[in-house]
């Protein structure tokens, strides 16, 4: 190639040069071709991260709601663990926080001892160990299968609280294990601290008012063998065989005093058995239905005045074992409307 048309061949390869740079011509196609792959990168980017930041928050307010409710009914693990109900009498016993509380876990700073715990997942929320291991499980038993990690419990004397620490896979594209090199983990933990109002006021007025009364009337060996949980002793049933006998027994399971009310300047109402909190209580041994109409529009009047008595109370006792004590349906209603309330005594 000749020096003249090496010159040409290059004046022609910068006019082409010059030409792609300063034109427009095929200048969207390219720019769609680079931009187009890293929209749809960062798309894909932000739908990943809006469903790892979903997976993460369902996972700790799962793991924030188990904490509060198992805190909230750790006086009583006969509690319902959702609606904090519990059935009448069914407690813990009076001294379940000294005896069965992790109470050794204060000298945890002596003594090398690990607060409760128990690992998840775990199965049947029902069944379990008494004390905290036990409300422990119940509060496991309830968590999804697909979830890991472990609910502990911790007694620092005036600190006790419960820490539910969780872990749920999350499963990552094929391209972002690549990168990471295992699948991810969704990691979250909670802690509620346990709130036992009760105990509080009950501690509080024992040291401002009893503590008080019995400093140096009481010897400690004295003192520790009243602390034991109270004894029912089964009685003898009290036999009545009369209506002032009733009427004696009732005034006795009351605390109540017998006395005479002014339903109207003509009629006088005696009652059996007055309470303090002036609820007037009525026996009945034996009685009929005409008789206890009479005694109603009495009481009725009485509660509607409520200068008297605040209540109404008709107690009816067996005469024999045989005996059934039935009262008439409509009868029945109309103690309800009047407000009066019926105890039967087997």
């Amino acid at each position: 190639m000749t020096g003249f048309m090496r010159i040409i061949y290059i004046r022609s390869f910068v006019i082409t040069l010059r030409r792609f740079v300063i034109g427009h011509s095929g200048q969207f196609t390219i720019e769609a071709s680079l931009t187009l792959p890293i929209i749809l990168i960062a798309t894909l980017l932000l739908i990943f991260l809006s469903l790892f930041a979903y997976q993460q928050a369902s996972v700790h307010y799962t793991a924030a709601l188990t904490a509060e409710r198992t805190a909230y009914i750790w006086d009583n693990s006969r509690k319902d663990p959702v609606t904090g109900s519990v059935g009448l009498g069914q407690t813990d016993g009076l001294y379940w926080r000294l005896t069965n509380d992790h109470v050794m876990n204060l000298f945890s700073f002596m003594l090398p001892m690990a607060p409760v715990s128990v690992q998840l997942p775990a199965s049947g929320h029902a069944a379990g160990p008494a004390g905290p291991a036990g409300k422990l499980s119940r509060a496991a038993g309830s968590l999804p299968e697909q979830l890991r990690g472990e609910i502990e419990y911790s007694n620092h004397g005036f600190l006790r609280y419960v820490r539910v620490a969780l872990e749920k896979k999350f499963h990552v594209p094929s391209m972002a294990r690549y990168w990471r090199g295992k699948e991810a983990d969704v990691e979250t933990s909670s802690k509620s601290y346990i709130v036992d109002p009760i105990e509080t006021i009950r501690l509080t007025d024992l040291t401002r008012t009893f503590i008080g009364e019995i400093q140096g009337r009481i010897k400690p060996k004295d003192a520790l063998k009243t602390m034991v949980d109270p004894k029912t002793s089964v009685k003898e049933p009290v036999k009545i065989t009369s209506e002032s006998e009733a009427a004696e027994h009732l005034r006795g399971l009351v605390g109540g005093v017998s006395k005479k009310i002014n339903v109207t300047p003509e009629t006088v109402r005696v009652v059996d058995a007055l309470d303090s909190s002036n609820v007037a209580h009525q026996a009945f041994y034996t009685f009929y239905e005409q008789n206890l109409r009479e005694q109603m529009a009495k009481d009725a009047e009485l509660l509607k005045q409520g200068t008297e008595i605040r209540g109404v109370v008709w107690h009816f006792f067996k005469v024999s074992k045989n005996d059934e004590m039935r009262l008439s349906q409509g009868l029945k209603r109309e103690l309800e409307q009047k407000g009066i309330v019926v105890v039967f005594h087997e």
